[in-house]
């Protein structure tokens, strides 16, 4: 309690509180928040994105599962657990860093849980938990006009009938209502504080003018630091909008470049929350968390006092859809992360940022092993082509800053190349959010021009080939089995992609015989599937062979009647060795005294046979 009211001192804890038990205190308080609000706001998502939930029980698992052995459905509901709880960024900044970023965005996140359930109840709890996201940190307004148009489409659906438009004023009224209360309620202890211009304590807007004041620092100016956005890219020398442009002209221009930006998602949610009665909560979670990863993004490239951390308001929708875009959120949680290097050099955490990466691409390297044909990885070209040729500029970029010393005359030339980069890539990410918000959204167009689909998702592939290129660069080594199949897997589809639709979605009648012809591993597989012995005998003493083995091997006999080698099944070579096995295993005995043959009984096999 002590550390306690140190830190919330009103003037002394200003000059900074350095004390071990106030450090203890704050590192506990981050953990346990961010195993109840953020971690828990994951497991519930997880579920329904992942299709179904994970078993439970052991006799769930045993009923149709060998021992040990997790269906995939649990594989894919375990890798997105692992991919959004162990993100790099997140982990380094909360943990390294230390903020308290995923008490904002677990909040944030049980809120979406909630606003995509099918009861209108599901929002309004939703909207008060953003509420409560939204005061904890102001940032949180990254999400804030996704999560406006959804709900706003969720009161006004689109069904034709007098009651619906009725109770669309009540809906609309229920959530606004929720909104004013929770923000009262946070409020008001700002509004009554006793202050020393008055006398009493009475209701007064002073107080909550110094916390906008501090929310909102607009005579700080546009611009942070060297952040990879937008306003720091056109600053940079020739541009150098920085002394071209007046500075109270910039607000207001970097309102209208953020407002544009939001535009094409906030109006592509607005028109899916109408018609959100018609689909499941998985997909009204999905376009949610596109559109969401799209607001955000477009205020990380173009709003005003943007702060590197900013990146991490988008990761946490992002990374929640690995099973949707596995290779795109791999190489925007890497990007992400590298971005935040200038800042983690200066926090000592560089052994940090190297682990953190590792462990997160061999997480996801073993995911992808075990879900290759579950989850589609690979889908088009350029793009993918222009990933792979990011990463290895990031990598580029870490060995320059190591190896290379910056000239005198430009000391910060390694951070200003970080964030030109990082704009780029950035802005990259934004427009392939914003796409397949489109190609979620347009459903019913969607299903009527199937390859219309396939386009939208495109991108796919070429991300998860970056995502290989990270883990190659990292040391990691791959078989040659699995070069060869991601190369079959890259031709096949830039053979599909250099066709006409017709030519791969209409089945000929070619393509049906060369279906019907066995391939070499199929021929053997049936050959070896044929019993040899009649273990249905149960009236012989001793066990025949099966019903057409002798006609198989007289077959195969004639067709190689010009080999001159003798067979082992005819000079009995093989059935010495299995008589020797047996023997071995104490299945076959010789319970004579003389020197008889020995026997293999069916009676012999069913007591002697391991259970």
């Amino acid at each position: 309690l002590k550390a306690i009211k140190n830190l919330m001192a009103l003037h002394s804890s200003r000059f900074g509180y350095e004390d071990a038990l106030g450090k203890m205190y704050m590192r506990f308080t981050v953990l346990l928040l961010d195993i109840f609000i953020y971690m828990s706001a994951v497991l519930a998502i997880a579920n329904i994105l992942s299709g179904e939930k994970i078993s439970t029980t052991v006799q769930e698992q045993s009923s149709s599962l060998p021992n040990n052995i997790v269906s995939t459905s649990d594989q894919r509901y375990l890798w997105l657990l692992l991919t959004a709880l162990t993100q790099p960024a997140l982990l380094l900044i909360d943990h390294g860093h230390f903020q308290y970023n995923t008490t904002s965005l677990g909040l944030a996140l049980w809120s979406f849980y909630f606003m995509t359930q099918s009861s209108f109840i599901g929002p309004v709890i939703g909207s008060v938990l953003f509420s409560l996201a939204l005061n904890f940190k102001q940032m949180e307004l990254y999400h804030a006009p996704a999560v406006f148009a959804y709900l706003l489409g969720r009161c006004f659906c689109n069904k034709n009938n007098t009651e619906q438009q009725i109770s669309s004023i009540a809906k609309f009224c229920a959530l606004g209502v929720s909104v004013i209360l929770t923000f009262a309620v946070l409020w008001l202890p700002f509004a009554i504080y006793p202050r020393e211009s008055l006398a009493t304590t009475k209701f007064h807007l002073d107080g909550i003018m110094q916390v906008l004041k501090r929310l909102f620092p607009l005579q700080r100016g546009l611009f942070e630091g060297k952040v990879a956005n937008i306003w720091f890219a056109l600053s940079v020398r020739p541009l150098s909008i920085r002394s071209r442009v007046a500075a109270d002209v910039l607000p207001l221009a970097a309102l209208l470049l953020t407002l544009v930006m939001i535009l094409p998602a906030c109006l592509m949610l607005y028109r899916f929350g109408q018609q959100s009665f018609k689909y499941t909560s998985k997909k009204n979670l999905e376009c949610l968390l596109y559109g969401s990863a799209s607001t955000s993004l477009a205020f990380f490239l173009a709003s005003f006092q943007v702060h590197e951390k900013g990146i991490l308001i988008p990761l946490a929708p992002l990374s929640l859809l690995v099973l949707d875009s596995p290779g795109f959120v791999i190489w925007f949680s890497t990007v992400a992360t590298w971005s935040l290097w200038p800042l983690l050099v200066i926090d000592r955490l560089c052994e940090a940022y190297v682990c953190c990466l590792i462990i997160f691409l061999c997480i996801n390297a073993m995911a992808s092993v075990q879900l290759s044909g579950e989850v589609n990885f690979l889908k088009s070209n350029l793009v993918s082509f222009v990933a792979m040729l990011s990463l290895v500029v990031m990598m580029c970029l870490h060995l320059a800053e190591w190896r290379v010393l910056p000239p005198a005359h430009l000391p910060d030339l390694f951070p200003v190349l970080w964030s030109l980069l990082g704009c780029g890539l950035f802005c990259m990410s934004y427009v392939v959010t914003t796409w397949t918000m489109m190609t979620k959204t347009n459903t019913a167009k969607l299903n009527s021009h199937p390859k219309q689909a396939s386009y939208g998702r495109g991108w796919r592939k070429f991300f998860f080939l970056s995502y290989f290129g990270i883990v190659a660069t990292s040391g990691e080594a791959f078989s040659s089995s699995a070069h060869q199949t991601m190369h079959h897997g890259v031709f096949f589809c830039s053979s599909l992609n250099a066709r006409k639709e017709s030519d791969y979605l209409i089945p000929t009648s070619d393509h049906l015989e060369r279906a019907r012809v066995l391939l070499s591993w199929e021929e053997q597989s049936k050959k070896d599937s044929k019993p040899v012995l009649n273990l249905s005998a149960i009236n012989s003493d001793r066990l025949p062979l099966a019903d057409g083995f002798d006609n198989d091997a007289a077959a195969t006999t004639s067709t190689e009647n010009h080999n001159t080698t003798r067979c082992s099944w005819e000079d009995g070579g093989v059935w010495r060795e299995t008589e020797q096995a047996l023997v071995a295993v104490g299945i076959l005995v010789d319970t004579n005294s003389d020197d008889k043959p020995k026997k293999l009984t069916r009676e012999v096999i069913i007591d002697k046979v391991p259970q």
